[in-house]
């Protein structure tokens, strides 16, 4: 909750309708880097446990990412600048399908580990 509304206020501050595609772009592709190298920045409270294999977690949390891109995405092509709609059509597909296919792929690997 406390997220959200940083970045709502994040939102309210100075970015303007045509760059805000953009910027959500950017901290979802970072929050997915976060989640992603999880494991490696916080070895104690990691959301990836290493000896039990349960994937959920990562997956939901993926999956909310990649909803993000498409809202990204409907951001960017609803605004009146070209630059901006093509970059948010290409970017956020990209980041929409190889994400998906990570989710895929963790989803397999949570099912094979599953007793």
């Amino acid at each position: 909750m406390v997220l959200f509304s940083l970045v709502r206020r994040l939102f309210e501050i100075s970015v303007s309708k045509e760059n805000k595609p953009i910027l959500l772009t950017v901290i979802l592709l970072a929050a997915a880097f976060v989640v992603f190298f999880a494991n490696r920045i916080f070895p104690s409270n990691s959301i990836f446990p290493s000896r039990s294999g349960n994937l959920t977690i990562p997956l939901w949390l993926f999956l909310a990412i990649d909803v993000g891109f498409i809202v990204a995405s409907v951001l960017g092509v609803r605004t009146k600048k070209p630059s901006v709609v093509w970059f948010s059509i290409i970017a956020n597909s990209i980041f929409f399908v190889l994400l998906s296919g990570l989710i895929f792929l963790l989803a397999i690997a949570n099912g094979i580990s599953e007793p």
